[in-house]
C-alpha cells in the first residue's frame, strides 16, 4: 500500500474487492505494471458473498493462493430444499471435475485480506486505499485517468488499460454511458435500456450474518415457504448466514429490528425437520448476530463489457440474485478471461480482436448465469401458494426417478463453462470438434518427480499444447514454429498409468524432450475428456478454455491459423 501515485503504469483497477484484488494478483504473476485504486480505508470488513464453486476456487488457485484460501473457507457444502416440514430436493454433489467441490463458503472479509496480501509478492502492483476515479479519457494509444486522493488533490495517471472491478453502481460505467438490462431484453429500444436498471426496483431480502456455539451442519437450508421464503447458509468456523424475503408493504426499519430477527430465525427453525441440521453432538441453534442489513437482488447485465481501453468485471458489468451462488464467482471468471488477454495485448502493442473476445465470452455465459439464477429464485422462492404446490409436487416426483433426480443432487441444472464464440480456432478434426471452447478437467496427475497434484499445478498461467502419447520422445516431434515460442507455450505429454515411462519419471529421471512435461494420468480423466486419441494436440488458454484442436497432420494449418489470432 502506498501514498504517492506514479504517473504511468500498464493497468490501472478501480475496485480492491474479491475481482479486483484477483485481476491484481494475475497480472502480477504476469509481470504487469497496476495500480488498485480504492476509495475505502481497507478491505471490507463485513461479508457480502459467500458461496463459492468449484470454478471460483480453480481461479483462485491460479492465482497461487489456494492453500491460504482453503484454509479459510467451508468446503463441499450441500443444499436441502425444504417446505413445511418436507424434502423436496437434496443437492449433495460428489464430482469433482475441477477439483474442488462445486459447493464451499468463505468469509470475504478473509478473503480479500487474503488476496490483498498475496499482492506483497509482486512488486509491479500498487494499491492505494481512499484514493477515488474522479474522471478518465481515453484515445486510441493510451487512457488518462483523474484520480483524487485523501488530500482531495487531483493526480493523473496515464495507463494502457482501466479495468472497473467498483461494484454494481460502477463510476467507469457510468462515465461510459454503458446501461444495465435484463439479459433477456437484449434487443429493446435504447431508450428503454438506458432506464431500464431504474425501473427494476429488484427484490429486497433481510440478510443476517450471526456466530453461533457450534455449526453443526455443512448444508445450506432453502426453506420454501411461500409465506416467507427464507435461506440459511452455514460459513467457515460456527459463522452462519440467514436470509428472508421482505414481503409486500414491509418496512426495512421493522426487519432490521432485533426481536423480529429472532423471532424470524425462531420460526424458520422451527419450520426444519431435525435432520436436515442436525449432527450426532448439536443442533443448530440462534446464533449471535454479528450484522444485519437490506439488500436488493437485481437481475442486470452491462450491454457490453468494454469500452476502448476501459473493461468492466464483476458486479460492474453484471447483477445478479445470489440464489444459484453466481454473483462473486462470474467475476472471478471475468478476470480470469481477461487478464491473460491483456498480457499478450501489451506485449503485441493493442489486438483488437483478442481483447473484444472478451465481450463475446463472457456476456453470453454471464446471461445465462443471470437467467439460471432468476429462474431457481422465482420456482424455490416464489411467494404463490398455487405455484409452491405445483413446485412440491414435481420435486417430490423427480426425488422419486433416479435418472432426472441425479441431475439435482449433481447439481447438473446449472450451466456448464463453455465458449461457442470467441478466440477459438474451430477447424477441428471430425469428432473433436466438441472440445472446442470446452473447459479443460481437473484431475489429479503425477509428475515425472512422483508427486500426486491437481493437474493446473503443473500447466501454470500459460497456453499449454497437449498430447496423448506413450513414446517418450516422438510427442511433439516436428513442432517447431516460432509461434509456440511467442506464446510461451509448454507442451505436456500425458501418459497412462500402463505407460512403460511410469517408472522412469516416477524415478524422477531426466526426461527424454527437454522441451516437455511428462505427466500420467492417474485418473484417465484427461484422456477420456480427449476421446482417448493420441493422433491431437490440443491447445489449451491460460484460463483453461481449449482454444483449438489439430490433428497431427494438421499441425502447420494450426500454426498459421494460431498467427492470425495473436498477431
Amino acid at each position: 500500500m502506498h501514498t504517492t501515485l506514479p504517473s504511468k503504469a500498464s493497468v490501472v483497477i478501480i475496485g480492491a474487492g474479491p475481482t479486483g484484488l484477483t485481476a491484481a494478483n494475475l497480472l502480477g504473476q504476469a509481470g504487469i505494471e497496476t495500480l488498485v485504486i480504492e476509495r475505502n480505508r481497507e478491505t471490507c470488513d463485513f461479508p457480502r458473498a459467500i458461496a463459492i464453486d468449484d470454478e471460483g476456487l480453480r481461479v483462485l488457485q491460479a492465482t497461487g493462493l489456494l492453500e491460504e484460501v482453503l484454509t479459510h473457507a467451508r468446503l463441499n457444502v450441500q443444499a436441502h430444499y425444504l417446505s413445511h416440514h418436507h424434502f423436496l430436493a437434496r443437492v449433495a454433489p460428489q464430482e469433482h471435475r475441477n477439483g474442488f467441490p462445486l459447493i464451499s463458503t468463505f468469509h470475504q472479509p478473509t478473503l480479500e485480506r487474503t488476496l490483498l496480501k498475496g499482492l506483497e509478492r509482486f512488486s509491479c502492483v500498487n494499491v492505494y486505499f481512499q484514493h477515488t476515479l474522479a474522471s478518465f479519457e481515453q484515445d486510441e494509444q493510451r487512457v488518462h485517468v483523474s484520480i483524487r486522493t485523501p488530500n482531495d488533490l487531483l493526480s493523473q495517471v496515464e495507463c494502457a488499460y482501466l479495468l472497473a472491478c467498483d461494484g454494481g453502481k460502477s463510476s467507469v460505467r457510468q462515465i461510459l454511458n454503458i446501461p444495465l438490462h435484463p439479459p433477456h431484453r437484449e434487443h429493446a429500444d435504447d431508450d428503454w435500456l438506458i432506464h431500464d436498471h431504474r425501473r427494476d426496483q429488484g427484490q429486497r431480502w433481510l440478510v443476517i450474518d450471526g456466530i453461533g456455539e457450534n455449526e453443526p451442519s455443512d448444508t445450506i437450508l432453502f426453506l420454501c415457504n411461500h409465506a416467507r421464503p427464507a435461506v440459511s447458509v452455514p460459513g467457515p468456523g460456527t459463522q452462519r448466514r440467514w436470509e428472508f424475503m421482505l414481503l409486500r408493504g414491509e418496512r426495512a426499519e421493522e426487519l432490521l429490528d432485533s426481536h423480529t430477527i429472532s423471532q424470524l430465525i425462531a420460526h424458520a427453525l422451527h419450520d426444519v425437520p431435525y435432520e436436515a441440521y442436525s449432527s450426532s453432538t448439536h443442533t443448530l441453534t440462534p446464533p449471535q448476530i454479528t450484522r444485519q442489513a437490506i439488500y436488493t437482488f437485481h437481475a442486470l447485465i452491462a450491454t457490453k463489457f468494454s469500452q476502448g481501453r476501459a473493461f468492466l468485471l464483476g458486479d460492474a458489468a453484471h447483477l445478479m440474485p445470489p440464489f444459484g451462488g453466481q454473483g462473486m464467482n462470474s467475476g472471478l471468471r471475468d478476470a480470469h478471461n481477461l487478464c491473460w488477454k491483456l498480457q499478450l495485448a501489451l506485449q503485441n502493442t493493442h489486438n483488437t480482436p483478442l481483447l473484444a473476445s472478451y465481450h463475446t465470452e463472457r456476456y453470453p455465459h454471464v446471461a445465462q448465469m443471470i437467467r439460471f439464477s432468476t429462474s431457481l429464485g422465482k420456482i424455490i422462492m416464489t411467494t404463490q401458494r398455487p405455484i409452491a404446490l405445483l413446485r412440491d409436487l414435481v420435486l417430490r416426483t423427480i426425488d422419486k426417478l433416479p435418472p432426472i433426480r441425479v441431475l439435482l443432487t449433481e447439481m447438473r441444472v446449472k450451466p456448464q463453462p463453455r465458449y461457442t464464440d470467441g478466440l477459438l480456432l474451430k477447424n477441428s478434426p471430425q469428432g473433436a470438434r466438441k472440445l472446442v471452447g470446452a473447459f479443460l478437467p481437473q484431475p489429479y496427475i503425477h509428475t515425472q518427480e512422483g508427486k500426486r497434484v491437481l493437474l493446473d499445478e503443473v500447466l501454470g498461467n500459460s497456453f499449454t499444447l497437449i498430447r496423448l502419447y506413450e513414446e517418450d520422445d516422438e510427442a511433439f516431434v516436428g513442432i517447431r514454429n516460432p509461434i509456440w515460442q511467442r506464446l510461451n507455450v509448454k507442451f505436456v505429454c500425458v501418459q497412462p498409468p500402463s505407460s512403460k515411462q511410469y517408472a522412469l519419471l516416477a524415478s524422477a529421471e531426466k526426461q527424454p524432450d527437454a522441451r516437455v512435461t511428462y505427466i500420467i494420468d492417474i485418473e484417465k480423466r484427461i484422456s477420456k475428456f480427449m476421446g482417448h486419441r493420441h493422433d491431437l494436440y490440443v491447445l489449451v488458454r491460460p484460463d483453461r478454455y481449449v482454444m483449438g484442436v489439430c490433428s497431427t497432420k494438421q499441425i502447420q494449418l494450426f500454426e498459421d491459423a494460431l498467427q492470425k489470432f495473436i498477431r
